[in-house]
Parts: C-alpha cells; structure tokens; sequence
C-alpha cells in the first residue's frame, strides 16, 4: 500500500527544527519534523497535526516545495519498516513560537527536537572539514539536504537510484 507523508522545513535565524531521534541499533539521528495522512485529512491538515504532535507548535504558512517517493526496502533504515512505500510532500513551514517547543505526542524512538546550524547541516552533508559536530541523517534526507542547500531543483528519488526491487 502506498501512503502519503508530509515533511516540514522550518528555518529561522539560520537553523533548521528537527526531530532528534534514538534507535539502539542506529544511535542518534535527525529527522524532518512530519508523518503519515490519515483518511479524510487533506495534505495541509497533516501538516499541521503533525507539526502540533511533533514540535507543539502552529503553522501560520506552508508551501510546497518538493515531491518524492520513498521505498524503504531500497535504504539503509529498511529494517525499522520493511514495507514502506510513500510519497514525501515537502513543505517549507513558517511558524510561530510563542512558548518551549514540545511534542504533543512524540514519535516512536524521539527523544528531542533540535535547533541546528545550516551552516553544520551542510557541512555535514557535503562531508565539509571544520565541523563542529557531524550529524547523522537518513541517507534519503541527506540527500535532499545537498539538493535543497545547493539551491538547485530538487530531484524527486529515482528507483535507478538505489537499484530495482528484489
């Protein structure tokens, strides 16, 4: 079954917001803020639940800025969720703070909710020297992180990318 995700890009004042996660078998790693439509729920709807779940907080505007699928058994993480298959909808998110970020109802593994540097972000991404701390992302976000960062269009995944289903 194919579902639709929603992910959320929220910057400010040169940081972008992300879910720190923790797996056992993983470490520490981070995440786009965002999760699964439910029936009934358009797009937009999503986004602003899970954002309210997730970070604790509102969106005041969105806009669409990439759409790409996503099949797990093609990745690194296949063994968390073996039989996903979805399609991501990116939006870059402003909200307002107006209290502490956090989460209504975490994620399962979720542990924080991090501010952090772009400027790291694309060190990290780019495998850049000087960094002050390296960040672990899922391979699929890192990268969209060198696409988005890179300033040109951003590519949706392509099977051939990652080979043909077995």
């Amino acid at each position: 079954m194919i579902r639709n995700t929603v992910r959320a890009l929220i910057t400010q004042e040169g940081k972008l917001l992300l879910i720190k996660k923790h797996r056992p078998d993983i470490g520490i790693y981070y995440a786009l803020p965002g999760g699964a439509q439910e029936p009934d729920e358009t797009l937009e709807q999503a986004l602003l639940r899970e954002c309210r779940e997730e970070l604790g907080v509102k969106i005041s505007s969105s806009k669409l800025v990439c759409v790409r699928e996503y099949i797990s058994h093609h990745h690194e993480y296949s063994f968390i969720m073996k039989e996903v298959h979805s399609i991501d909808f990116i939006y870059e998110c402003e909200i307002s703070i107006s209290n502490e970020l956090k989460s209504v109802q975490a994620d399962v593994g979720q542990v924080g909710i991090d501010w952090l540097p772009i400027t790291e972000i694309k060190k990290t991404v780019y495998k850049s020297e000087g960094l002050i701390e390296p960040f672990q992302f899922p391979r699929t976000t890192n990268e969209f992180f060198m696409e988005y960062f890179s300033e040109k269009a951003v590519e949706p995944y392509l099977s051939k990318n990652y080979g043909s289903p077995s």
